[in-house]
This record gives C-alpha cells, sequence and structure tokens, in this order.
C-alpha cells in the first residue's frame, strides 16, 4: 500500500541551487537493483542517504523535488578499485608534474562523466623513473587524497608496493595509517613473468610508449639484468622474506590485501597465505582458477573487456567472466570503459544486468568492506547514477553523490534537470 504523503512535492524542470540539500524522488526510473531491474519505478533521497524505494515514501517534512527520469535506468554510483589516472593527469608526458589539486579535479570530472562515485585511486610506491614514479611523490599524492573532504567523488588510495624495493613497506604503512580504507596491492614487474612474461612484447610496448613519450628511455640491457636478477633472489627464497616482512606489517595494521598480475598457482598461494584476499588481473586461467579456490574477489580490467582482449596480449576478462572467474570490473587507466564493458557482457548474454552492475557496485564494496554504499537501498548512502541507453555508448545524464547532484551531461541533460515554473503534485500523482 503506498503510505500517505505528508510533505508537499515540487517538480522542477532545472539544476536547482538549493537541490543538493533538498529531499529529492527519481520517479519513472528504471532502478538496477541487486537481484532484478523495476521498471516506472521511484527512489527518495534525503540526508544524503536512500530514503525510499518504489511505494515505501519517507516523510521527510519537507518540500521534494521531483526529478523525472523518463525512462532512464538507475544505478548506484560506481565504485572503482583500480584507477591509474592520477598519475597520467600529474605526469600526461614525463616530468610535466603539474598541479595535483588541477590533476585531481581533470580527473574528477572523467570518473563522474563514467558514473564514478567512489574511487582508489593506485599509487606507486617505487622509485622508477622511467615511469615517471618514485615514493616520494606517491606519499604527496597519497597524503593529498587524504586532505580531500566532501568533493564530488569519494576518493581513496590502493597503495602498490612493488616487492623489489622492500624500503618502500615504512612509508607505505605510515600513509595507510591515515586512511579510512587501507588497501595494499603486492606488485611485481619484472619482465620475464606476469604481465610481462613476453620479454619481446614487453620490450616492443615500452618502444611504442617511449615514441608517444609516455616514458623514458629505454634499456633492454638492464631490463634483461633485472630479469635474471629476480630469478636468483627467488630461487634463495628472497622473495618469501618478502612476504613474510608483509605479513608482519600487516598484523601490527590490518589491512586489506590484493595480488597482482598473477601467472601461476603459486604465486596466488603465496600470496594468499599472508591473507591476500583480491586477486587483480590473473594473466593466467591456472592463476585465476586458484584464486577462486582461495576464495578471492578477482578483478578484470574493462578495457580489456571493450576491446574484447589485453593489450599487452594476456588473458581476455571476457573469457575469465565467461567461466565465472571475475568478480569485479576496474577502470585499470580508463574509467570511460566501465559501462560499455557491463553493457556487452549484458549483450553478449554473460550475465543480466543486475549481474553486471554489481561487478562495480555491490562486489567491489564488499571486498573492501564499504558498507554504507554499492546497492539502491533504504539507509545506503546516495550515490546514485542515472544512465540512458539508446547506443553502444551509454550516456551518463546525471551523478548525486552523498545525495547532491554534482554531475548532469549538459548535451543530454535530461527535461527534469532543465528550469521549468514549478507546480504541486496532486497527493494521487
Amino acid at each position: 500500500m503506498r503510505a500517505e504523503r505528508t510533505p508537499r512535492e515540487v517538480v522542477v524542470g532545472g539544476r536547482d541551487d538549493s537541490l543538493p540539500d533538498a529531499p529529492i524522488a527519481i520517479v519513472n526510473a528504471r532502478l538496477v537493483l541487486r537481484d532484478r531491474v523495476e521498471e516506472g519505478c521511484r527512489l527518495d533521497i534525503a540526508g544524503g542517504r536512500i530514503v525510499g524505494l518504489g511505494d515505501d515514501r519517507p516523510e521527510t517534512g519537507a518540500p521534494v523535488v521531483v526529478l523525472d527520469a523518463k525512462g532512464a535506468y538507475v544505478l548506484p554510483g560506481l565504485i572503482d578499485v583500480h584507477n591509474d589516472g592520477l598519475e597520467f593527469e600529474v605526469n600526461p608526458r614525463p616530468g610535466t608534474n603539474l598541479p595535483l589539486p588541477l590533476a585531481l579535479t581533470n580527473f574528477e570530472r572523467q570518473a563522474l562523466g563514467a558514473g564514478v562515485t567512489t574511487v582508489f585511486h593506485a599509487l606507486s610506491f617505487a622509485n622508477r623513473p622511467d615511469l615517471g614514479r618514485s615514493v616520494g611523490s606517491a606519499w604527496e599524492r597519497a597524503a593529498f587524497i587524504q586532505q580531500q573532504q566532501r568533493r564530488p567523488v569519494d576518493h581513496h588510495v590502493l597503495h602498490r608496493f612493488d616487492v623489489w624495493s622492500p624500503d618502500t613497506l615504512d612509508p607505505i604503512f605510515e600513509s595507510m595509517a591515515k586512511l579510512p580504507v587501507r588497501y595494499l596491492s603486492l606488485n611485481d614487474h619484472t619482465p620475464g613473468q606476469g604481465q610481462y612474461r613476453d620479454f619481446a612484447k614487453h620490450l616492443e610496448r615500452l618502444a611504442a610508449y617511449r615514441e608517444r613519450r609516455l616514458v623514458g628511455d629505454i634499456d633492454p640491457d638492464e631490463l634483461r639484468r633485472r630479469m635474471e636478477e629476480r630469478q636468483r633472489a627467488v630461487a634463495d627464497g628472497w622473495l618469501e622474506g618478502i612476504y613474510r616482512a608483509v605479513a608482519a606489517r600487516r598484523a601490527a595494521l590490518p589491512c586489506i590485501v590484493g595480488t597482482h598480475d598473477d601467472d601461476s598457482p603459486e604465486k596466488v598461494d603465496a600470496q594468499a597465505a599472508i591473507g591476500a584476499t583480491i586477486a587483480e588481473f590473473p594473466v593466467t586461467r591456472e592463476a585465476a582458477r586458484q584464486a577462486r579456490r582461495r576464495g578471492m574477489a578477482i578483478v578484470v580490467g574493462a578495457p580489456n573487456i571493450v576491446r574484447g582482449g589485453s593489450h599487452s596480449g594476456n588473458l581476455s576478462a571476457v573469457e575469465l567472466i565467461a567461466e565465472g572467474l571475475a568478480d569485479i570490473i576496474c577502470a585499470d587507466y580508463h574509467a570511460a570503459s566501465l559501462l560499455p564493458a557491463l553493457l556487452r557482457l549484458v549483450d553478449d548474454g554473460l550475465c543480466s544486468l543486475p549481474e553486471a552492475v554489481a561487478m562495480v557496485t555491490a562486489n567491489p564494496a564488499s571486498a573492501l568492506g564499504l558498507t554504507d554504499r554499492g546497492i539502491l537501498a533504504v539507509g545506503k548512502r546516495a550515490d546514485v547514477v542515472i544512465v540512458r541507453r539508446e547506443t553502444s555508448v551509454p550516456i551518463v545524464e546525471a551523478v548525486f553523490s552523498a545525495g547532491r547532484l554534482v554531475y548532469t551531461y549538459s548535451g543530454r541533460a535530461p527535461e527534469p534537470l532543465r528550469r521549468e515554473a514549478a507546480q504541486e503534485v496532486s497527493r494521487g500523482s
């Protein structure tokens, strides 16, 4: 039964300065819930939370701004667990070092246009001049992100630990101690294994990056030396010692641990043994299957899905999803691919729309302990995205972050987001 509505409702057609703080009702929506899509429904927002779904109407005690979704999909805000974009915004070319406020603001515009309301910036704590990375710059960026409050996007840090730079453990754990969500990824980018198993292809890719001035000079002999050095260190048990050091730090400061680019079941086991619960970008089926047996949440990249395969010649994310070996889709290096990736999975019959959406909302929320978001449900944080699909490229028409309207797409803004004369709505409407 429909609850009696005591507050007056007004229909507006334009962005109103009072809209972010007023109770809001989104009507005529296709709500993408955890297990189904509800057609022609209503969602109510007040005080930064979802306060009503469908006929369950809240009593807000204040006028309600009614927005007509006109049949568009309404999703939870996307949660991106791994995004390299901030590094590129700071250094679109090696050594550019643009100001962090400018870089973050530009990143944020792109994230909102993709429907992302929560993001984990993948910051590499490693001294890699060839890639424009250093421990100092990662520390600075992590500290800057920690200071951001009440922004349109909720910003977090994914601390990427280069296992061959053990001296970075201190600054990483010091940085994580200051953050509400502590997330550590164990990275090994030594050539000859992991993502770079094919050494010749790795050199080709670096040469292409160098030509586009995305990386500095390349020394193949140095890369070969690193590869051989790693092989000797693994044989001597050195890597096992690094894992033990991580486990000891984690005992003192609990954190979420993820693996990265695993290419064998043995690697998965070694990291699961120290508490890893997330497997980022497994590069072989064997590694992915072992991660599944270990109960780990498996992360794949949206660009891999959109383009139909890995840009570095590794395992196709679509193949993993088809085998039930993926739980989370992240932007990796391209947030705009997130929604098209979901639609491709649905169009190809690999999963339903609610299942696809869960891979960028409910599943990452569960893996990272973000219990206040990730689904459209009463009491959850009102991170809400209005998406319309008329072509293969979906359009994000509006984004609400903690109940505040933070983004509209001017080229396709829905009619309700343009100013019209306000009018009172009758109780029976």
